[in-house]
């Protein structure tokens, strides 16, 4: 995954700069290994500056954020085709045949034949990089069309559209792109398998028009969105624009329309560093969205029930109402929003429940999906506050009627399952596929029904063959986007047909699966998450599963109460936990390996080792606690694993030793003898156990035996197993009495073979005790036991732990990289939200 964006204003601007920065930046998490801008100035000139590495390092290095310019069009990139170098980084610049500037996001598989047939016709392929032989296949197609022909701008406009569907039957892959030629007004884009926004808006400098890869970059600068799909191009201005087709020669202006998202949801808050402290922070206001959509209230029956029973009129206002949001006038939105409001159905609703409504403005929070619309209105029109909690409450009930529904289609289809037969996959990648294993504890905890979680390689090889008519496949995905979870869906569709039922639980409900792939959907309504690292959306998937769990064995309200007690355990451990985690964090986040161990909890032991290896990049396991035992244990003791800080203390020893050295021949004629020594040791450039042959230092016979004792007291106070340090183990035991026993059994067992221990679990004197009891002979051992809230429910601890494990991989995040840039270290690739080689959402093979 890649990032492109372009944004254009109406005239040259010394602060084009300032803006490209900072829309840059808001594309790092979706690429870091290069960043590149284009400026194309009123006159045409075009200055590139592109360079390896993420738009936070690298924007002061090319003063992107200083460059003038009309039009920008900007890259991070995401290494798939072509190594890291600069020559690789986007945009690119071509003049082969004819003067285009472009860049992509996404992959395109066939540049190996693209780049022969270029080459073959006269073109200079400057690198590997797909995204050049998307520019320079656009250019071919353009000069054909237009090269000594003395077309006119409307006709030379008309050529690059045409010339960008030919190149496009002619591209294998998906992606999304923006292109211009300098001497042609606005900028062409084009979405193509690759999530591609645009946006209308006016700020300081003027109007302006915005192309981004990301929904949350083009929402920092406007609400107001041009409706693109699949498959179609935009030729936009500062203030006009054209969506054109991509495979045939047909376009159309649609009208703008408001994005639901409020700004506050995409943006990083003053409270916090970073997105995914942010992020998991946020994760109890995220259940209580979910038990807003999932279940009825009694405040809110009267108000259903009415809703109910006019449904057919408030359908038919919401429908109006919902239309004002593509209003870009303030003036006119007002208008017609008091029209809406006396028209007879709405009035007879409001004279029978306006009365019932809280008119204290400051304690009631508009939560429907359209709260950024309402929250504009009510700005300008306070005194139409009743009428619009009256509008939220309908376009909940709008909302939730849906959800309602799906859900209980997919509690009955699972209590089916449960008495007639017939398997339930939970299909998922990454973070989600942990979510599944975590699924699949509850089910078979609180429901005592079986299901079979998989990832979509597994699920592939193990199952796809036998399924049957009875069975149903549940994907779960964050973005909705996921390729290899897309495919499964397909495979068992080209197979199966509609025999085998799909569903799926996704958070963007706008996306490939629940619009296109599945016959019906859940969402998980955790808002947008933009670190890489997947941290709300997991505690709202496990959230739900939960609950559907509960549905399968009881009913709604104990459903309901459960999901509340999760909210406040989860509520307390993220605010009194942090001393405990953060020294925890300070501990180990320089160590190279470590082990989770989940006491029956391995999908959340996995979870939890993926965090670690995402955001801090070091080297982490989720076992089951029992299974670690049967081989994965032989890392522990002396081994060859040595962390910085070892490094550091080893290093030190070194360092001492050369003081006891300095006067023992620094001077006289044998000096430069013993500096040379001394350097050797310095630089470690020496391979322990080898004593130096110290005649070839030039120094006398006496100096020589001097070095050669220095070095073998050296070697033995600097001999590797002087500086092995503890192994990290991470056990996570639920309240459960056979689980406990295993625990601390396997703490035991551990702890006397060379591991630190720390323990997130409810208190327990008899875990306290195997914790903290010192193995005889191991003085430094370290050990920490993190209690959360008792609950006695090992399936709501689960949510506390996944809490801590998150609050851990992110603390420890900071500190290396802190840490890491302390000492200067360049492209480490630690970053608690954009770390390096992952991304959002993965959309290639």
């Amino acid at each position: 995954m890649c990032g492109v964006v372009s944004i254009l204003y109406g005239e040259q601007t010394e602060f084009l700069g300032r803006e490209a920065s900072d829309l840059l930046k808001k594309l790092e998490y979706r690429g870091y290994d290069s960043t590149g801008g284009a400026f194309i100035s009123d006159d045409g000139a075009v200055i590139l500056r592109k360079k390896v590495g993420a738009p936070s390092r690298v924007i002061e290095k090319l003063e992107i954020d200083r460059l003038p310019g009309k039009r920008f069009i900007g890259q991070v990139r995401w290494a798939t085709y072509g190594s890291v170098t600069d020559q690789n980084a986007q945009p690119h610049e071509v003049s082969c045949r004819a003067h285009l500037v472009g860049a992509h996001n996404g992959n395109i598989s066939n540049t190996d034949a693209l780049k022969e047939f270029l080459t073959h016709h006269g073109h200079t392929v400057l690198s590997d990089n797909d995204g050049e032989m998307l520019v320079h296949l656009v250019e071919h197609h353009y000069a054909i069309r237009t090269a000594g022909k003395g077309l006119g701008e409307k006709e030379r406009i008309a050529a690059m559209k045409d010339a960008i569907r030919t190149a496009q039957r002619t591209v294998q892959g998906s992606y999304a792109a923006c292109v211009t030629a300098p001497d042609l007004p606005g900028v062409f884009a084009m979405k193509s398998g690759s999530s591609l926004y645009a946006g209308k808006g006016t700020d300081s400098i003027g109007d302006f028009i915005v192309v981004s890869s990301d929904l949350t970059s083009v929402l920092s600068k406007t609400r107001f969105l041009i409706p693109l799909a699949e498959g179609e191009g935009l030729h936009f201005l500062h203030d006009a624009y054209t969506v054109f087709s991509l495979s045939e020669e047909r376009e159309h202006v649609p009208d703008l329309v408001r994005s639901r998202l409020n700004i506050a949801d995409v943006s990083l808050q003053p409270r916090y560093s970073f997105f995914m402290e942010q992020e998991i922070s946020s994760s109890p206001r995220n259940l209580e969205t979910l038990l807003r959509y999932y279940f009825l209230r009694p405040e809110e029956q009267p108000f259903h029930s009415a809703f109910e029973a006019h449904e057919a009129s408030c359908r038919e206002f919401l429908y109006g109402f919902l239309k004002l949001g593509a209003l870009f006038d303030r003036k006119q939105l007002l208008a017609e929003f008091h029209g809406l409001v006396q028209g007879t159905h709405f009035s007879a609703l409001y004279d029978e429940l306006g009365g019932l409504i809280n008119p204290d403005r400051t304690t009631y929070e508009f939560t429907s999906e359209d709260a950024a619309l309402l929250e504009e209105i009510a700005a300008a029109a306070p005194r139409e506050f009743r009428r619009l909690a009256l509008i939220d409450m309908m376009l909940v009930w709008k909302k939730k009627r849906t959800v309602l529904k799906q859900r209980d289609r997919l509690v009955d289809l699972l209590k089916e399952k449960k008495r007639g037969g017939g398997h339930i996959f939970i299909v998922a990648s990454g973070t989600s596929y942990h979510a599944a294993l975590t699924a699949g504890y509850f089910f078979n905890d609180r429901a005592g029904l079986p299901v079979f979680p998989a990832n979509p390689g597994m699920f592939r090889s193990l199952y796809l063959n036998g399924l049957t008519d009875k069975d149903i496949i549940i994907g779960v995905s964050q973005s909705g986007e996921t390729k290899d979870l897309v495919d499964i869906f397909n495979d068992v569709k080209a197979r199966y047909g509609d025999a085998v039922l799909l569903v799926s639980l996704v958070n963007n409900e706008n996306s490939t699966l629940p619009q296109e792939k599945s016959a019906f959907y859940l969402p998980i309504l955790c808002g947008p998450e933009i670190a890489v690292a997947a941290t709300k959306s997991f505690i709202s998937q496990i959230a739900l599963f939960h609950l559907l769990a509960d549905l399968v064995r009881a009913d709604g309200a104990v459903a309901r109460d459960n999901i509340e007690k999760i909210v406040y355990h989860l509520d307390f451990t993220l605010k009194n936990l942090d001393p405990a985690v953060t020294a925890v964090a300070n501990r180990w986040f320089l160590k190279p390996s470590m082990h989770i161990l989940g006491t029956s909890l391995i999908g959340l032991a996995r979870e939890g080792a993926l965090k670690v290896r995402e955001v801090v990049l070091n080297h982490t396991e989720g076992y089951d606690a029992a299974e670690f035992k049967h081989g994965p244990n032989t890392i522990l003791g002396d081994n060859t694993i040595f962390s910085l800080a070892d490094m550091e203390r080893l290093h030190g020893a070194l360092l001492e030793s050369f003081d006891k050295l300095a006067g023992a021949g620094a001077t006289g004629p044998d000096s430069a003898a013993f500096n040379a020594y001394l350097n050797m040791l310095r630089n470690i450039r020496f391979r322990f156990g080898d004593i130096p042959a110290t005649e070839r230092l030039g120094c006398s016979p006496a100096a020589g035996d001097i070095l050669r004792r220095h070095f073998a007291l050296h070697r033995e106070r600097t001999a590797l197993p002087n500086f092995f340090s503890n192994y990290p183990l991470l056990f996570v035991c639920p309240p459960d009495e056979r689980d406990i026993r295993i625990t601390i059994s396997q703490i035991h067992t551990h702890k006397i073979r060379g591991a630190d221990i720390v323990l997130i679990a409810e208190e327990n004197g008899a875990l306290r005790k195997a914790v903290f009891g010192r193995p005889t002979g191991l003085d430094q051992y370290y050990a920490e036991y993190i209690a959360v809230p008792a609950t006695g429910d090992r399936n709501l601890f689960t949510f506390e732990a996944a809490a801590i494990l998150q609050t851990l991989a992110f603390k420890m995040s900071v500190e290396k990289m802190k840490y890491l840039n302390r000492n200067r270290i360049e492209n480490h690739g630690v970053h608690p939200d954009v770390p390096k080689n992952v991304s959002k959402s993965i959309t290639v093979d």
